[in-house]
């Protein structure tokens, strides 16, 4: 990066604040959105509160990660405790800002990515929680994808079409923007369509409405060729954690039985997209190895 390794510091560092302060709202968003019909919105109160007395948070009490390790996780008024979820989150916003920093630099593409990666937070810890996937969050950011995918061609947006042969005449944002056009479309009806064959083969709902849709937003960033991966990596994180709830239920409350309730899927799909943003090459290269 221009400027030698102190700027490149300077500059990653405040991509760090940058991430925690982004964490901080992005708790908001987490607590406020499914409670909407509770009178929540995310600029309504317009200051945080404690969830359990709801005195307003003081400004010295909210700074990301370091109010809530001063207070020893406990509201300042009813000293009532403070999910350990709400530094968790924004340390995590912080680490994926800084990652996807040193990967793109400073400058638009940085923030398109970025937005990305927090909205499959705020979609995984809401649906793990209320069993509720917001698709409110995927439209604005299917939208921004696809202009990003204009704007700035990515190599796994724009790779051959090798049955087509369409490279010699069209340019690389256009093909780019197809890819993510297509990635949304094949993520988004093609779940749809393999939820509802199952439905009319066993009766039942196996996936929430949300979940295609998501699937349709990964395809968008991630482009449609690394779909079936995502769904393949998503199937094996669920099937994991359900065999360890169901061990963990049948060692400490055999009567409850984990495995007959309902796990959300969008949990699985953001760890696997999240797995393909970070470690996709090096697995990808990893199977060539081994494959010779």
């Amino acid at each position: 990066m221009p400027g030698g390794p102190s700027t490149a510091f300077s500059l990653g560092f405040l991509a760090l604040l940058l991430g925690l302060s982004a964490g901080s709202f992005l708790n908001v968003v987490i607590h406020r959105l499914p409670r909407r019909d509770q009178g929540l919105s995310l600029f309504r109160p317009g200051r945080s509160f404690c969830p359990a007395c709801g005195a307003a948070i003081r400004w010295h009490d909210n700074i990301p990660v370091l109010s809530w390790l001063l207070l020893k996780g406990a509201c300042r008024d009813c000293r009532r405790p403070i999910s350990i979820r709400y530094p968790l989150v924004e340390l995590a916003s912080g680490i994926l800002a800084l990652s996807l920093f040193n990967r793109y630099g400073p400058g638009p593409e940085f923030l398109i990515q970025y937005y990305f990666v927090l909205c499959l937070l705020a979609i995984a810890l809401i649906d793990l929680e209320f069993m509720l996937l917001p698709v409110v969050l995927v439209y604005p950011a299917v939208g921004l994808g696809l202009l990003g995918a204009w704007a700035y061609p990515a190599p796994e947006l724009a790779g051959p079409w090798l049955w087509l042969g369409l490279e010699p005449a069209l340019s690389p944002p256009f093909i780019s923007l197809a890819a993510a056009a297509a990635g949304l479309a094949l993520g988004w009806g093609g779940l749809k369509a393999a939820a509802a064959a199952f439905k009319a083969l066993r009766g039942r709902e196996v996936l929430g409405d949300g979940d295609p849709p998501l699937l349709g937003l990964i395809g968008v960033y991630l482009g449609w060729r690394v779909l079936p991966l995502v769904i393949l990596w998503a199937l094996l994180i669920g099937l994991m954690s359900a065999l360890t709830l169901m061990l963990l239920n049948r060692r400490d409350r055999p009567a409850e039985g984990w495995g007959r309730k309902a796990l959300p899927f969008g949990p699985f799909l953001v760890l696997a997209a999240y797995l393909q943003i970070f470690f996709g090459q090096a697995f990808m290269a990893g199977y060539l190895s081994l494959a010779g």
